[in-house]
């Protein structure tokens, strides 16, 4: 069994923005984590790095920031969320239209996974109008 995955296998996993199969060397685990959902429901889709890219706006920076050993909890990430206007428009966004996703990047072993991360706050609606997958 290898340690790590070849960043040139295709994963089963499908683009939350473009629909296709992600290398795992390009793959962004994408979790939606609003305040007010339990953990166990936690809405956890995938991307391309460069789709993710294309989608947010011209001086969000993808910089994966903060590092997660794959055990819980989560590190807090109201840093990059509270007043921070969305990442798609650049509009301000009010409590009940925030969407939080935490952006996770493999770190880790196969065996022992780690993540570095960071979290984006995002419109119900401008996530809706950039997403393929029916839960936004």
């Amino acid at each position: 069994m290898f340690r790590r995955r070849d960043p040139n296998l295709l994963s089963q996993y499908l683009c939350r923005f473009c629909g296709e199969r992600i290398a795992w060397g390009a793959i962004v685990r994408v979790l939606r984590v609003d305040p007010d959902t339990p953990g166990y429901q936690v809405n956890e889709s995938y991307a391309h790095l460069d789709c993710l890219r294309r989608v947010v706006r011209p001086g969000v920076e993808l910089t994966f920031h903060r590092h997660w050993a794959g055990k819980g909890p989560l590190p807090d990430d109201s840093g990059d969320i509270d007043g921070q206007p969305c990442a798609v428009c650049a509009e301000a966004i009010a409590a009940p239209e925030l969407v939080r996703l935490r952006l996770q990047r493999p770190a880790g072993t196969v065996k022992a996974p780690e993540f570095d991360e960071q979290s984006l706050p995002f419109h119900f609606e401008c996530l809706a109008a950039v997403s393929t997958s029916q839960l936004s």
